[in-house]
């Protein structure tokens, strides 16, 4: 019995455990008790109870555990008794005969005797073999070493245990603390009094201590004897009668405290030892003075702020009017909460914080606010990633604004992530909803979603216009909703049954408004007399339009661009085109395939077929799958379970928490190598490392072969917002193409000896770049090329071998969209982006993989997507085209009908700078035919003289689009026109058919 423990002959266990533990404050066993409705487990007359629960692995080391006591009298056969977690859905058993004898111990462990894991607040339930629950405890995340145990066993009250003892005694000593005193809380009318607070676990003899006002001549000695008892408090009251010169007198005759006054204690030595701090005025609540004093929040800390009275009891603060106002937990590119000063004074907000549900484990993670930051009445103030706070808010969690103190000014539990955003209606004090659409920094979206998101107020054609956005994923009836300008008079009511597609745009013209919009003037949106959104943009008028930036969520700016009724374009960024494969997705894991955690993807190509590599990365479990040209994958022989990979410090500890793995790649070797962000047993921490394995190494757990740490080549960001992706991509794929910062110049691979034969590209979620690394042999890595994407955050990557060009994908905080860079060898590379697919959920895709020209059927091959958070339909898959010949991004519609322009209308004013390379072809080759600025943009492109349609499709990141010369054309001279989907002209080329110029 290896895991049968006496009390008399204890024998450790740790080497039983997996995995490592998490800490929280110190707390009675009161506060670590979730409230429960549920009926009382029955007493068991066989003594048989819960001992002690070991729930997280971070303090100890040690798998999560529970430990069985028998308190009886008798030896307990536990044939049939199970255990369980709050699910109820899963138990685990003692080994077979285990019989337990009165005053043992026994210890189950995770993954030996029980299958699920204990969360940071669970429950545990134990069952006797009739299946009646015999004993059961809820706990909260608040015990220090992360373990619940029974103080003495078997019989105690359940509380924090002060050592880590399975198959052992408990543990819930509490090390002694010398007593001391502190000023706790002071009245100054209309009694006076004075009360002291000694946090210590001794007794402390205050003989000699003298109280001190402002001024030195007025002091009150306590008499001989007098003690503070240890952790309670002494009040000090007008008629308390001490020693002044010796004799002995009433507080009230040396001190009457005043309302500009201090309270000081000095020790017996005369040494001052806590001091109030001068005050300004007696402390009043709604004008009671009786109600109020001066204290210390929690007892014995910080500064003194208002208080209820509470003479001779734990202090009572009254908290700043601050309150959470906005929590996104997962549709953003960050994390952030927002709070709002719901009082009429500015509240100092000074070394505030945030905090989540796990306030030990994530102690190191969160950055108080900076000095002198002062939250103005009705203001916002936002927590943000990673400038705040780095842990993520989970699929469930709680948000506690913290004083500089420590003090919990407000706290919001919310079940699980918003399929819009957490937010209040009203602002500040009305309930929490799960508003629409996210107001970062603003008011929150109540009442009516919709938006503005552009305004042209000169200059529009034909004049004065106003765009309102639907932000949410389904159409918005928007009839009877208000528009007007900074002028109550000016009011448009928009007509009944008018609305607003998902994600979609609503113009509406001066002609419409009935009013037209000046410089400095202001455009505001009413749901009946709600103000659902504003905007004014000051003194004349904006350069071109005034919009959103970015387009729907950001701040209101000066936009690059008009773009009426669509996505506004704003300085620096990419125009997003339609996704440029298939509008349909389809899960290709309908049941549970994978673990939650699901990260990254890469495909390679094999003598035998394609395989799909995916990673998970709470576990750092990658698989193996046989993909095929309908997108439908399956798991290589041998690899149903996954295999984990290990950190080399790790080889000889399977307990070890492991690589946070988020990215996944292949090199032409067939090595596989991860991309980790910090190590899970240290989570606080950022740490991103590329591990390389051998996949074929072990039938069980790959440990790296050889580990690059990039986290110095890389910039400082917080511990979840590290390398996410990495891909590998040869140098024949790179090799005049890439832009090497360390030489100024097209990228070379002789210029970085020893780096093998590709490079490794990995992604940083923080800043969205994406960061191009020589690994070398010896364990070293050059930095050799930085690019700029231009998205939020970016999750996956893959080179995609067809298109040779590099796909950068982001997750859900930027709406799925994806970035396609094409390398020029200048440090400008051709970007497009693209929306997801219309059929694709707006979900946090962490992976993306396409697939190889080989798994091309009539022109399309297959892609794929691979979510975090699902335990099923993690995996969805797509197309784009095949491109077996090699063809640029578009798909081919060759046809007649009426081209948008006569060719009479292409003139030299309007080239526009398009080419075609070739300019002379032959009947049935293909011409790439470039509109340098446009990358990204669904276009048409037209033959003249005889109009014939060559192709539709969607310009690629350098702008192309590659069409076929008709095999009927007429020789001679024509000319390629490229026509955007609205019809308007991109520019024009020449173009010379001749016979037999060029192969086909």
């Amino acid at each position: 019995m290896p895991r049968l423990q006496s009390a008399a002959a204890v024998v450790a266990v740790c080497a039983l455990s997996a995995a490592a533990l998490l800490a929280a404050p110190a707390a009675v066993a009161a506060t670590g008790v979730r409230p429960t409705e549920e009926t009382a487990p029955v007493a068991d007359p066989s003594g048989l109870v819960l001992n002690e629960i070991v729930y997280d692995d971070a303090p100890t080391g040690l798998a999560d555990q529970v430990e069985l006591y028998n308190a009886g009298d008798t030896p307990v056969d536990l044939a049939g008794w199970t255990i369980a977690d709050e699910k109820r859905d899963s138990v685990g058993r003692a080994p077979e005969g285990t019989v337990l004898a009165p005053g043992e111990f026994l210890v189950l462990v995770k993954d030996v005797d029980f299958p699920f894991g204990l969360g940071k607040g669970d429950e545990v339930v134990l069952v006797d073999p009739s299946g009646v629950e015999v004993d059961s405890y809820a706990y909260d995340n608040t015990a220090p070493l992360s373990v619940w145990a029974r103080c003495p066993d078997g019989t105690g009250a359940w509380a924090p245990a002060t050592a880590v003892t399975p198959g052992a005694p408990n543990d819930c000593s509490v090390a002694p603390v010398d007593g001391s005193i502190r000023i706790n809380e002071v009245d100054s009318q209309p009694a006076d009094w004075v009360e002291f607070h000694n946090p210590g676990t001794e007794a402390l003899d205050l003989s000699g201590y003298e109280i001190r006002d402002n001024s030195d001549d007025h002091r009150w000695t306590f008499l001989p004897g007098t003690q503070i008892a240890a952790g309670q408090f002494l009040v000090v009251e007008e008629g308390t009668i001490g020693l002044v010169d010796g004799v002995e007198t009433a507080f009230r005759d040396p001190i009457g405290i005043g309302s500009a006054d201090r309270i000081r204690l000095f020790d017996a030595s005369g040494a001052m030892i806590d001091d109030t701090l001068p005050w300004q005025g007696h402390a009043a609540i709604d004008g009671d003075a009786a109600a109020a004093t001066l204290a210390r929040c929690p007892d014995g800390v910080g500064a003194f702020v208002l208080a209820s009275a509470t003479p001779g009891a734990a202090n009572s603060c009254v908290l700043p009017s601050v309150a959470i106002n906005e929590i996104e937990s997962n549709g953003d590119a960050t994390d952030w909460v927002e709070v709002i000063n719901t009082g009429s004074t500015p509240v100092d907000v000074s070394g505030w914080t945030v905090m989540d549900n796990d306030p030990v484990g994530h102690a190191a993670e969160t950055t108080p606010l900076p000095a002198g930051t002062v939250l103005a009445p009705g203001g916002y103030l936002v927590f943000d990633q990673p400038e705040d706070f780095v842990f993520g808010l989970g699929n469930g969690d709680t948000v506690t604004i913290r004083d500089a103190n420590g003090t919990a000014v407000d706290q919001h539990v919310y079940p699980a992530h918003a399929d819009g955003v957490w937010a209040r209606c009203v602002d500040g004090t009305g309930e929490f909803i799960d508003a629409p659409a996210a107001t970062k920094g603003a008011r929150n979206a109540c009442g009516n979603p919709v938006r503005i998101n552009e305004v042209e107020s000169e200059g529009g054609s034909p004049d004065d216009w106003v765009e309102l956005v639907n932000p949410t994923a389904a159409a918005l009836d928007v009839s009877g909703i208000v528009v007007k300008d900074d002028d109550d008079a000016h009011a448009y009511a928009i007509p009944a049954g008018t609305s607003i597609a998902a994600g979609g745009y609503l113009v509406i013209e001066r002609a419409q408004l009935g009013f037209g919009l000046g410089g400095g003037d202001a455009v505001r949106v009413f749901d009946g007399d709600l103000l659902v959104d504003e905007t004014s943009w000051g003194e004349g008028h904006a350069a071109v339009t005034w919009g959103r930036c970015p387009d729907l969520t950001g701040a209101f700016a000066v936009t690059a661009e008009s773009t009426k009724g669509a996505a506004n374009v704003c300085a620096g960024e990419v125009p997003v085109g339609v996704w440029p494969g298939s509008a349909e997705v389809r899960v290709v894991d309908e049941t549970p395939t994978f673990l939650e955690d699901s990260s990254g993807l890469d495909v390679q190509e094999t003598a035998d077929g394609a395989v799909l590599w995916a990673v998970d990365n709470g576990e750092g479990r990658i698989w193996k799958l046989d993909a095929h040209a309908d997108g439908s994958v399956e798991k290589a022989d041998g690899w149903d379970e996954g295999k984990r990979v290990r950190f080399q410090k790790d080889a000889q500890d399977p307990g070890a928490a492991g690589p946070d793995t988020e990215g996944i790649t292949v090199d032409g070797d067939g090595f596989v190598y991860l991309a980790s962000e910090r190590d899970n047993s240290a989570k606080g921490v950022n740490r991103n490392v590329v591990l390389k394995v051998d996949p074929e190494a072990n039938a069980g757990d790959l440990v790296a072969l050889q580990e690059w740490d990039l986290t110095a080549l890389l910039p400082a960001v917080g511990a979840n917002l590290g390398v996410e992706a990495v891909q590998w991509v040869p140098d024949a794929a790179l090799a005049g193409k890439l832009f090497d910062d360390t030489t100024g110049a097209a990228y070379d691979p002789a210029d970085h000896a020893g780096h093998g034969s590709g490079l490794f590209l990995v992604a940083v979620e923080d800043n969205g770049h994406v960061y191009a690394f020589a690994l070398a042999a010896d364990g070293t890595a050059t930095l050799v090329s930085e690019l700029a994407p231009g998205l939020a955050g970016v999750m996956a990557l893959d080179w995609d071998t067809v298109r040779n060009t590099l796909w950068a994908v982001c997750d859900d905080g930027c709406q799925g969209r994806s970035a396609e860079i094409a390398l020029n060898g200048t440090a400008q590379p051709g970007i497009a982006h693209y929306a997801r697919p219309a059929g694709m959920p707006d979900i946090n895709n962490e992976g993306f993989a396409t697939a190889p020209a080989s798994l091309s059927v009539d022109g399309q091959r297959p892609v794929w997507w691979f979510a975090d958070g699902f335990a099923a339909q993690a995996l969805r898959t797509g197309t784009l085209s095949g491109g077996v010949d090699g063809e640029n991004p578009g798909g081919e519609n060759p046809g007649t009908g009426t081209p948008p322009l006569p060719g009479t209308d292409l003139v030299d004013g309007n080239r526009h700078g398009v080419t075609v390379d070739p300019a002379v072809a032959s009947r049935g080759q293909r011409v790439t035919v470039t509109v340098g600025s446009a990358a990204g943009t669904a276009a048409e492109v037209w033959l003249y003289s005889d109009p014939v349609r060559l192709a539709t499709g969607t310009l690629s990141a350098t702008g192309a689009l590659t069409v076929t010369v008709p095999a009927d054309a007429a020789l001679g001279a024509h000319r390629i026109a490229v026509y955007a989907a609205d019809g308007a002209l991109l520019g024009w080329a020449d173009l010379r058919i001749a016979e037999g110029t060029g192969a086909a």
